[in-house]
């Protein structure tokens, strides 16, 4: 342990933070025992950690870690950065944490990160967001009008179709909303997500917050990041059939290996887009679980459920208006089913990318974030006239990276990343749209052929019984 610094400031009788290292600093990663340094300073959030507006759990994922560049990402000066900064001066500053000497990846990404905000990359385009918010209204008005005027099977599913599309661009949009990357004022993009999400989709930006902002943090972590804890539908590392099970520090249970897993599992690659078809079915799930539990602290609760019962509502009655059961089923299933290539779209930047477990990425301290992302995540290529079609989520590493930026901008940060990573030697990865199914199928058929030879556990320990009994 390196001495503390006394220097004139002691000499004074100014009464000096001890000095610990990250090794002293990890040993405060648990609930109720919350450290973590953010600029060299060690913070004591343990006591905030419950009040924290993007969830406990985010600063339980950055426990006893150097959180500053995750700190940076999501706390931007166009952002709730001036608040954030604020709130740290009245929490606990329980000690300053010794590094080593900032390394020149460092130093680069410290550089390109002043030269993203200094060169004006976070100002948003009015004129882009008032541009797509016309494609929107455009799109809603085409599904209530080709919807209105369905008489027979296949007005219906064109219908659906449209109606698919409507909700794959309202989700890009309110993706854009729940990282505050429109207008950079959270009440402002909370009001414009509540309406593109739980009024008009029918899926809790909370719950998106929730789960997303976890995965933006600890992207990839076996043991962490919800995106990727899908047993028993899929599995995408062996990593998750250990003995004992592999705990999810966001769902608060163990996930088994059993039977059940072991037989979806054994096939993913060919259920990968069967399930990703009705995955939807699961996000209106998963908004309503999260809506109605009070165990789980959540702002303009109300509100959400307000909103999501306005889409249940509308859509009930657009249905209604359908002549026959055929036609309404015609119209749910066919704009729910193509839909499923947004959960197709969310999952291809990471579902064949590298794993890790625990909370912490192994690397050289200080690059954690950085190395983090380019390991764990991956772009897709596209042009000026499929941009559309992917609402953004091509650029993913440099969305990872940059959280708030308007989407607009991040072709011109990827580039700038892409330009850092040659000189540093690292990789960047960006792949076609068919390469990069094609990945996937080949990750999960071979996560699949090492469930077939894998045991599973017990009943009693399986996923079902624990169901069953109540347990987790």
């Amino acid at each position: 342990m390196p001495p503390c610094a006394k220097g004139e400031a002691a000499t004074q009788g100014i009464k000096t933070k001890p000095i610990i290292t990250l090794e002293q600093l990890k040993a405060h990663d648990k609930k109720g025992d919350v450290w973590m340094a953010i600029d060299g300073k060690v913070y004591d959030v343990s006591k905030w950690a419950a009040h924290h507006p993007g969830g406990e759990h985010l600063l339980e994922n950055m426990a006893g870690q150097d959180a500053t560049a995750v700190f940076l990402a999501f706390h931007t000066e166009h952002g709730s950065g001036g608040q954030a900064k604020k709130i740290l001066q009245f929490l606990p500053h329980v000690a300053d944490l010794y590094l080593p000497p900032e390394t020149k990846l460092q130093a680069a990404f410290r550089k390109l990160r002043d030269q993203v905000d200094s060169d004006g990359l976070y100002k948003t385009s009015v004129s882009f967001y008032l541009c797509l918010g016309i494609w929107l209204a455009m799109l809603f008005a085409a599904t209530l009008y080709f919807t209105l005027t369905a008489h027979d099977v296949k007005q219906a599913i064109f219908a659906g179709t449209v109606f698919a599309l409507f909700l794959q661009q309202c989700a890009f949009f309110g993706h854009d909303t729940s990282h505050n990357g429109i207008t950079h004022h959270r009440f402002t993009d909370s009001v414009i997500g509540w309406i593109v999400g739980p009024s008009l989709t029918g899926i809790s930006t909370a719950w998106w917050k929730r789960s997303h902002n976890a995965h933006h943090v600890v992207t990839n972590s076996t043991t962490h990041d919800p995106d990727i804890q899908h047993m028993p539908a899929f599995a995408i590392t062996e990593e998750l059939f250990k003995r004992g099970g592999t705990w999810s520090c966001y769902h608060k249970r163990l996930f088994h290996f059993d039977s059940v897993a072991k037989l979806l599992i054994s096939y993913q690659h060919y259920l990968y887009y069967p399930i990703m078809s009705f995955a939807r079915l699961n996000l209106y799930l998963q908004s309503w679980l999260l809506v109605l539990n009070f165990d789980i602290k959540m702002q303009y609760r109300t509100v959400e459920v307000a909103c999501l019962i306005i889409y249940w509502t509308w859509l009930s009655l657009l249905l209604s208006c359908l002549p026959s059961m055929q036609l309404r089923l015609a119209f749910f299933f066919t704009s729910h089913m193509l839909a499923g290539i947004l959960h197709v779209q969310i999952t291809i930047s990471h579902f064949s990318m590298p794993t890790y477990t625990g909370a912490a990425f192994p690397a050289h301290p200080g690059e954690e974030f950085l190395r983090q992302q380019l390991y764990t995540s991956m772009d897709l290529d596209s042009y000026w006239w499929n941009d559309w079609f992917y609402g953004g989520l091509q650029w993913q590493v440099a969305h990872h990276l940059f959280p708030r930026l308007p989407r607009h901008n991040l072709p011109e940060v990827k580039r700038r990343l892409q330009v850092l990573c040659q000189e540093h030697g690292l990789e960047y990865k960006s792949v076609g749209w068919w390469k990069g199914n094609a990945e996937i199928l080949h990750s999960l058929h071979k996560a699949a052929l090492k469930a077939r030879s894998t045991k599973v556990v017990s009943f009693q320990e399986s996923l079902l019984w624990a169901g069953m009994n109540a347990e987790g």
